[in-house]
């Protein structure tokens, strides 16, 4: 008796091994850019099976690039619900704000010694391009632009440890501004025109304190008087939606006849 061929997802062909081994890296990459470029935004469900048929693969390596994205703080995996992507809160947001303060200055203080006239070209032709995004009103290539530039500056200055938690936290930022504002209220062209016209003039001491109110702006924009909502107690909602005028006075109860 013949034995019907094993597939690793219905409807997909089977991928080679060698070809299998990437599809974690490929599908933490893919989930990576669609936050970068809001195309998944915070709360999106991220069905298994979807990555199964897409790609060919079982659930097992679908889960490999899942635990990946889920340690990294890019997605929420909920008993019984599913894998969604992060909904950061405030605390996180801060956090979020805060570890970027710790090092990109650092990075901006390293690049005015290391980048070359070529690096400088690359980034103010970066700065042009987010400059066009802006005034043809596409925010979306816009905010995509603008997380880059930051990326840029890291894989610029050569430092790669740091360049790994920049990625992470620039991903993460977009969470941030998708959950708590939008692209207007975040970087600015023109602030990133002027660090690379300070880097440009190799001038240490106020590129770094650019950089400085840059990121102090961005989390002025986000993050000011954003306090977590509390949610009203259930006697609380009684008063308010209940259609009793004196909501302490006992009400008949209502009787239903079967």
């Amino acid at each position: 008796m013949s034995k019907k061929p094993q597939t690793a997802a219905s409807g997909s062909a089977p991928r080679e091994a060698a070809s299998i081994d990437r599809v974690p890296d490929e599908i933490y990459d893919t989930v990576v850019h669609a936050i970068l470029d809001r195309a998944l935004d915070p709360g999106t469900k991220l069905p298994e099976d979807v990555f199964c048929n897409h790609y060919g693969v079982s659930r097992t390596i679908v889960r490999v690039a899942i635990q990946r994205l889920q340690q990294d703080r890019l997605v929420d995996v909920q008993p019984y619900k599913g894998c969604f992507v992060v909904v950061p809160d405030l605390k996180e947001a801060r956090d979020i704000i805060a570890a970027r303060k710790a090092i990109e200055p650092f990075i901006i203080n390293c690049l005015v010694d290391v980048a070359t006239d070529k690096d400088l070209a690359a980034l103010a032709a970066h700065v042009d391009a987010e400059d066009s995004a802006y005034h043809r009103n596409d925010q979306r290539e816009a905010l995509r632009l603008s997380g880059q530039f930051h990326i840029l500056l890291s894989d610029l200055s050569g430092n790669g440890v740091l360049g790994v938690y920049i990625r992470n936290l620039i991903c993460r930022s977009a969470l941030v501004i998708a959950t708590y504002s939008d692209v207007t209220a975040c970087c600015k062209a023109h602030d990133h025109r002027r660090l690379v016209e300070l880097l440009m003039a190799r001038d240490a001491s106020d590129a770094v304190k650019q950089m400085e109110r840059h990121l102090d702006d961005i989390e002025h924009d986000l993050l000011q008087d954003k306090k977590t909502e509390e949610k009203p107690s259930l006697e609380t909602v009684l008063v308010k939606y209940s259609k009793s005028a004196n909501p302490t006075t006992p009400r008949k109860p209502v009787v239903v006849h079967g």
